[in-house]
């Protein structure tokens, strides 16, 4: 079996969310070599991966190699007052201001007060040895105080190596793993430092904080080493009296050409970030505390681009988490609990670091995460490398991910060399509380932990168009808690060995958690490349059998194609899907794929290079078989219109030269909802927790999120009656209890749910007698995460669910049962569907475009019977006779009611005309035939073929006319 490694190939990581986790190795860094300036423009030529390719090991030209052009060369373009400083030929006791006359030491910066405009110029080729720069003062909007560099141009960045020398940021409880924070340290922990300041540019400056990195790559206890640190200090705007949001949201940072290399921290967690650049808020009280100011204590408009980062810890960068006490937690509007360390309160309470930009930087050898963004609104990372990630550390991360944050990009990343760990680990992760994030256009490959981490508590989270080669640990990993909407992982391509056993504590799987909640998988290839063994759908932790349900997960129109020609054991349900060799242009199981570093110096360039290799060949069965979905989003991974032809492709890229684009596809309902008689109506029930928020409307309002609660110790039976406002007929009920598992159940059992419905029953009201009438009970709960639970047509007004009893000994608290919470309750009557039968077709001898050349009315049509057709559908046929695309109605079909039950169904001329270009081989390879399924009022369906032909028209035969179908069997034969 070959294995597709993407060179070069390293390994290692840690992860800072207060839920604590270890791993059981750590890694060493290697030095700088086999490693690009990408972001400097510096190409580099690597041969091509091979299966068990060593790590490159030759000489490479650092970022200091480059002929730069340095900003303080230029004149002042905000018109204040350059300050120049020259570590050699400089004099403190010179004004500074002109560079015949500079300053020498760090020192006297730190001593000056900034005004806006002001520039402070570092002279290239100068050092500062156990120096920080801190300058003081701000600027305005429009006038930035700037750090940068002047000199020769072939001179190395002005670099400040403060090899360590700060203070600790702690007061007490250093290597207790819990330290206290002193508000006065706290954030000053940077070879650069500020502190509550705005309107900053710094570029042009090599950093590095590390008293012996090549000595010992982990620090002690207590030390706190960054490149850059800028911070909010919300206990010293408190103590200075500040109370104006001008002054309290820290506006306008740009960082540029910055390269930061070896920071060091300890391998164990702190409860603080350090990172090469830095942004953190901080405050010793709870979060409660400083909610009064009106505009929050926070970041605003910041851009960290084109820097290089080597040998950094924890993070290469760090934006925006705030550190004021979370608090024992609280309840959100749909009555969801939230720990704490959850941060929702970030986005409660209006303390969102907000419009972040992270772009076209390099980072190698990244001891945790290498770009974290947390409690931040309006984000983009895009155009970024990762080479090595999860090196020196205890605790897991992910590459790049976004903590707690709202309206976030996440593009055109390469990510590769990440460690193997316990937990999570991946290059991706969609955190808790994350709402509008989206995964597009993304590369990973040869990562140990797998794909992507799924925490759960999200809303609107979106992975599209992403290529994954070689991530063979666990492709979705861990799923902590509910989600707020349907996740979507749409067209992305996956490649693995399913046979890897991984390093460490992982091995390929697809999961390895339970799914908590609805995550929808449609046009994904999942690509086993091993030839002998079978995909494992499930790698359990801890062996747990209930970490195996996936029946949450929908998957529609994927390719699970399997080498081995195995199937995998526990196999999802995968409608219209597809199991034939996918057929890439540039792929085929047998050759590697290249990374982004081989001659280039573009991160989006380098990944469509990739990205072009699963471009789907012109035989492929990709072509015109997903499913369209708005998930989807605008472009494919080349930049491509989503979509061409009558339907999307499957995968990452989308052929625009097969097929006119489609400017107004119709959306499918993945897992209908339509029809649920219970949405919306009200709800009355007997017993209702007192805290308010979990109300008996909850259990109608459409949402698996939210969720009624009778209260503590309640009187049993409990009901919940449900008014239709109008008399309907019911045939099935499915009732979703909520079963959350709380974090800390130990300390607050209260928060803990399980099953605990034991003995239900089910009444009707009955209008005659003014009373409710029992149809249906049960001893045996509510078993399912959905139970549907099924009955002869009940005609009523209202329906009842009673609870009799609960479970004995479930989710104690004070002594007694927990009571019962029930998220959702929906209600259906499913008929029965009719049969239809196909009555006569029109043309007889099939469809000629020649005949028809420039007809532009309908001359298509089918005459159908035995059922309504009102709200029918019509979709076309894929080759491999799998369902294709929904077509519209009213512009590629009409429907007529005619008379005698009858309908007549027309497909419109250039619908009709469309066809041979999008399906060239036809149905089942029978060039020229076309098929459709019709789907009336009831389910009922109906196939139908259409023969199309290009014969001139001197040499059609006579005949025509519509042709009768007394068989009624469904089928036409021309």
């Amino acid at each position: 079996m070959t294995s597709f490694r993407v060179v070069p190939q390293m390994s290692g990581r840690v992860r800072n969310r207060k839920v604590y986790k270890t791993m059981a190795s750590r890694h060493t860094a290697i030095a700088w070599h086999a490693i690009v300036g990408v972001a400097l423009g510096i190409a580099i030529m690597l041969p091509t991966a091979t299966a068990g390719a060593a790590p490159l090991d030759a000489p490479i030209d650092t970022p200091e190699q480059s002929e730069q052009a340095w900003a303080g060369s230029a004149s002042n373009p905000y018109g204040g007052q350059d300050y120049y400083v020259d570590s050699q030929q400089g004099d403190d006791a010179n004004a500074g201001t002109d560079v015949s006359a500079p300053w020498k030491t760090l020192g006297k910066v730190n001593e000056t007060v900034f005004r806006p405009g002001d520039r402070i110029l570092l002279k290239a080729g100068s050092s500062w040895q156990n120096q920080q720069l801190w300058p003081k003062g701000s600027g305005v909007d429009g006038k930035p105080i700037s750090i940068g560099a002047y000199g020769e141009a072939t001179a190395h960045r002005p670099y400040i190596a403060t090899n360590g020398n700060v203070e600790s940021p702690f007061s007490e409880g250093i290597g207790t793993g819990n330290p206290v924070k002193n508000p006065d340290k706290v954030g000053t922990t940077g070879a650069i430092v500020l502190r509550n300041q705005q309107y900053w540019e710094i570029s042009d400056v090599q950093l590095s904080n590390d008293d012996d990195f090549a000595v010992d790559k982990t620090n002690k206890d207590g030390t706190v080493w960054d490149g850059i640190s800028i911070s909010v200090n919300a206990d010293l705007l408190e103590r200075e009296g500040v109370n104006d949001p001008a002054s309290t949201v820290m506006r306008h940072f740009r960082i540029s050409n910055v390269y930061v290399h070896n920071l060091d921290s300890p391998s164990t967690w702190q409860k603080i970030y350090a990172a090469g650049v830095n942004f953190q808020v901080f405050g010793s009280k709870n979060h409660q505390e400083y909610e009064r100011m009106a505009g929050g204590y926070r970041f605003d408009d910041i851009s960290i681009e084109n820097n290089v980062f080597d040998n950094v810890d924890l993070n290469a960068i760090q934006v925006g988490f705030n550190w004021f006490g979370d608090g024992t937690g609280e309840t959100d509007a749909n009555g969801k609990w939230h720990d704490g360390w959850e941060h929702l309160w970030v986005r409660t309470h209006n303390q969102y670091t907000t419009n972040v930009a992270i772009r076209h930087n390099y980072m190698h050898s990244i001891g945790q995460g290498a770009i974290q963004v947390g409690d931040v609104r309006n984000g983009v990372m895009e155009y970024n490398t990762v080479n090595g990630y999860l090196k020196r550390y205890d605790v897991q991360s992910c590459a790049i991910y976004a903590y707690a944050s709202a309206d976030i990009v996440m593009r055109y990343n390469e990510v590769f060399d990440g460690a193997a760990t316990t937990w999570d680990g991946t290059p991706w992760d969609f955190e808790y509380n994350d709402f509008n994030v989206i995964y597009e256009h993304n590369y990973s490959h040869d990562n140990g932990a797998g794909w992507f981490a799924y925490m759960g508590n999200t809303d609107k989270a979106i992975a599209r168009y992403n290529l994954s080669v070689n991530d063979n640990g666990t492709m979705i990993r861990e799923f902590m808690s509910s989600n707020y909407s349907p996740t979507w992982f749409t067209n992305n391509v996956i490649v693995y060995d399913g046979g890897s056993t991984g390093s460490g504590n992982t091995k390929s799987a697809f999961h390895n958690d339970s799914f908590k909640d609805t995550l929808y998988f449609v046009n994904n290839v999942f690509y086993n490349t091993n030839t002998n063994s079978a995909t494992r759908w499930h790698d359990p932790k801890n062996g747990s059998e209930s970490a195996k349900d996936i029946s949450k997960a929908i998957f529609r129109n994927n390719v699970f194609y399997e080498a081995s020609g195995k199937r995998g054991e526990g196999e999802p349900e995968n409608i219209n899907g597809i199991t034939d060799e996918p057929r890439f242009q540039g792929f085929a199981g047998d050759s590697s794929v290249l990374t982004g570093l081989v001659n280039k110096t573009d991160p989006e360039a380098s990944i469509t290079s990739a990205a072009k290799l699963f471009t789907p060949s012109n035989d492929s069965p990709l072509l015109n078989a997903g499913l369209y979905n708005e998930a989807m989003g605008q472009k494919d991974i080349l930049g491509g219109d989503v979509f061409h032809g009558l339907a999307p492709e499957i995968g990452i890229v989308e052929r625009t030269d097969i097929g006119g684009k489609n400017t107004n596809p119709v959306e499918e309902n993945i897992k209908p909802v339509q029809g649920n008689l219970a949405l919306g109506k009200t709800v009355i029930a007997s017993s209702t927790h007192p805290n308010g928020k979990f109300p008996a409307s909850n259990i109608t309002d459409g949402k698996v999120g939210t969720r009624w609660a009778a209260a503590d110790g309640p009187d049993y039976p409990v009901t919940l009656d449900i008014d239709f406002g109008k008399t309907v007929t019911v045939n099935r009920l499915d009732i979703t209890e909520f079963t959350e598992v709380s974090s800390d159940p130990g300390n607050h059992p209260e928060w803990a749910t399980h099953h605990r419905v034991q003995r239900y029953s089910l009444w009707r009201w009955d209008e005659e007698s003014s009373d409710w009438v029992k149809f249906h009970d049960s001893d045996q709960g509510l078993p399912d995460d959905t139970t549907s639970v099924t009955f002869a047509d009940q005609t009523t007004s209202k329906i009842r669910l009673q609870i009799d009893a609960v479970y004995d000994n479930v989710d104690m608290y004070q002594g007694k049962p927990g009571s019962p919470t029930v998220s959702e309750i929906a209600a259906y009557r499913t008929a029965s569907p009719q049969s239809l039968k196909l009555v006569a077709s029109l043309p007889r001898d099939g469809y000629n475009l020649a005949q028809n050349a420039g007809v532009d009315t309908n001359q298509v049509s089918w005459l159908v019977s035995g059922d309504h057709l009102a709200e029918s559908m019509l979709r076309i046929m894929q080759p491999n006779g799998n369902e294709g695309p929904l077509l519209r109605r009213d512009t590629d079909y009409t429907v007529r009611e005619e008379n005698n039950g009858q309908w007549r169904v027309s497909l419109a001329e250039p619908l009709v005309r469309s066809l041979p270009a999008n399906y060239p081989k036809g149905m089942n390879g029978q060039s020229g035939a076309y098929g459709f399924r019709l789907t009336s009022d009831s389910g009922s369906t109906l196939d139908l073929t259409l023969k199309i032909i290009n014969t001139p028209v001197n040499s059609i035969k006579p005949g025509g006319g519509e042709t009768p179908n007394p068989g009624g069997n469904g089928t036409i034969t021309p």
